[in-house]
């Protein structure tokens, strides 16, 4: 299985789909790392939640 390196202030998007995110955090202290998104939804309202790296598609890697 081919990883993938995810850092703050990428662009990505659940494997299933869905809006475009902002990786806002990565939690190192857990086993599986979760990556804190932040995203705006369709009402203009600023949502965040954690994701496993597992769910998540790179679509812009800031360097």
């Amino acid at each position: 299985m081919k990883t993938i390196e995810i850092n703050v202030g990428d662009v990505v998007q659940l494997k299933s789909g869905g809006p475009k995110m902002v990786v806002d955090k990565i939690d190192h202290n857990f086993y599986d790392h979760p990556i804190g998104c932040a995203w705006f939804s369709k009402n203009d309202e600023l949502k965040y939640a954690q994701f496993s790296y597992k769910s998540l598609n790179v679509l812009n890697i800031i360097k």
